[in-house]
Order: C-alpha cells, then sequence, then structure tokens
C-alpha cells in the first residue's frame, strides 16, 4: 500500500509546508506488514546559537509518536487522515550546539511513517526527517537523554527507509496545524494531577490468567492510560481493553523494547482496563 503513489512526489508543483522533510520508517525484517512494531528513530542537529523567537516542531506518525527533545518527552499523539499535523512550541528546549531529536512510534500493523521537522523564527529548517535519521527498536535512556553519542551507539543504530516527501503514498498532501501554547505541551514530570489505581477507592486488579490483569477504576475517570511493568519477552502477544460501561475498546498492545511503561497517544474516558500478555504488570494509572 505504501508503494502507492510513491511517484507522486515528482508532479508537485508548490513546496510542502513541511519543507524537505520526508516520510520515514524503519527498514529491515522486523517492518513487515501486519506486525504489530514499535521504533525509536533519532537524529542529532547543530545551532549556532539558543533560539530567541519561536520554534516550531511539526509532527506526524501513523500510527502513534511520542516526540522527545534534548531528553524532554514533549508532545503525543495518533495519525488523523485528512487533519492537520500537530505543531508545538519547543525554543525553550533548544541549546547552542548539539542537540537530539528522538521519535518513538509505534503501530499495530507493522508499516508505517513518521514526519517531523523544526521550523525556526526566520523559516529554516535545522532538522528534518530525511535519510540520515536512524533507528533502533530497543530503548535506551542515555540514547533518548543524548547521554550517549550516535557515534558510539552505530552498531545498535540502522539506516532509516525514506518514503518521500508529501504528497507521497497512503497520507497525500499534508498541512500544518496551529501552534500549540507551551501548557498543551505534554511533559512526564509536569503538573498534572496523577490518579493512582493502587490506592484508587474500588481498585481491583485479579489475573485471569498468568499473564492478564483486569484493573477496575471504580468510577469513571478521563486521562491518558498509563502502564508501569517488567519488561518481558518482545514475541508475546499483547491486548489492551479500554472499558466504559461494560463497553470495550480492544487493539494491541505495542511495547517498545525494553522500555518498563507504556503511555497512550489519546485522552480516553474509561472505567475499567483489561491487560493481557504482560505478567509484570506494577502499576495502572490515568494522567490528567
Amino acid at each position: 500500500m505504501l508503494a502507492v503513489g510513491l511517484a507522486q512526489s515528482s508532479c508537485v508543483g508548490a513546496p510542502a509546508p513541511t519543507g524537505a522533510a520526508a516520510w520515514i520508517w524503519a527498514d529491515g525484517p522486523g517492518a513487515d506488514p501486519g506486525r504489530p512494531a514499535s521504533y525509536v528513530l533519532l537524529r542529532d542537529f547543530d545551532l549556532p546559537a539558543a533560539p530567541e523567537e519561536a520554534a516550531r516542531l511539526f509532527v506526524a506518525a501513523d500510527r502513534e509518536y511520542a516526540v522527545h527533545l534534548n531528553g524532554h518527552q514533549i508532545a503525543r499523539g495518533a495519525f488523523r487522515r485528512g487533519e492537520p499535523i500537530d505543531e508545538f512550541q519547543v525554543a525553550h528546549l533548544l541549546h547552542e550546539g548539539s542537540n537530539r531529536l528522538t521519535i518513538e512510534a509505534r503501530t499495530p500493523h507493522g508499516d508505517g511513517g513518521v514526519l517531523a521537522g523544526i521550523e525556526l523564527d526566520d523559516g529554516s529548517m535545522p532538522v528534518v526527517t530525511d535519510g540520515e535519521w536512524r533507528f533502533t527498536e530497543a530503548w535506551d535512556p542515555r540514547l533518548v537523554k543524548g547521554e550517549l553519542p550516535l557515534a558510539d551507539a552505530a552498531p545498535a543504530l540502522r539506516p532509516v527507509r525514506v518514503w518521500g516527501r508529501p504528497p507521497v503514498g497512503r497520507w497525500g498532501r499534508v498541512s500544518r496545524g496551529d501552534l500549540r501554547k507551551p501548557d498543551q505541551i505534554w511533559r512526564s514530570a509536569g503538573p498534572w494531577r496523577i490518579v493512582r489505581v493502587t490506592a484508587s477507592p474500588g481498585l481491583e486488579i485479579r489475573p485471569w490468567m498468568r499473564s492478564s490483569h483486569r484493573v477496575d477504576f471504580g468510577r469513571e475517570v478521563t486521562g491518558v492510560l498509563e502502564l508501569e511493568f517488567r519488561p518481558g519477552r518482545a514475541d508475546a502477544h499483547r491486548e489492551l481493553r479500554i472499558c466504559l460501561d461494560g463497553d470495550c475498546e480492544r487493539r494491541p498492545l505495542v511495547l517498545t523494547s525494553g522500555r518498563p511503561a507504556w503511555r497512550d497517544s489519546d485522552r480516553r474516558s474509561f472505567d475499567t482496563v483489561i491487560v493481557t500478555g504482560v505478567p509484570g504488570l506494577r502499576m495502572v494509572r490515568a494522567r490528567r
């Protein structure tokens, strides 16, 4: 499916609003269609000085993404066909010299795409998704935080596959969205009210099987679902059911290898969560 329309990019008259950014994805045998997968894509880029004005991060990923910039997790989201791609203010996180942009991308169906870049106030784009990016299937906090030079991690990193610039493949043309205010950027350590289900009234966690848990919040909650667990086998079948008043949304639970946490890409309302295939489940919570 992704090959359909690849030639469209040569027929574009007006430049794309995302500049030279191309849709990229992991390459190799692990990126087979139909296989749930998660990857960490990353790239270093240099700035002669920290931006004094706005710096806009634009990003889209099919199906879900979480973005880290210089070790700060600043944004999350999911692909929405036909809607403008996400855009965030990130000037306060950029600095003179080397910067690292990292995108955690998840998909339940194997193949996918990531399109991203940073645009400075003068219209220049010091970093966009292109063939210079690298990816890994394993989560390494040192890589995300920029503590490990890419040259030292080279044996674990592989070149990405470049699908092409918009319009291309199933994504077609793209448009830029509205700039999010800084207080709309999601941060793992931000001032959010946290519902810790281990202390919630009416909480019920009981194993149905060795690797299946039902988590009852005892009431309806609205927020971003988060799981914490002990990393398990990479080839295990995992499933997540998010339920409200007995109506459950059922979908694959795609985890990043080596990362002991999972966060949903959207806010949802639910009263019960059923997690299958994660025997080391430690914590389930909703972040508001």
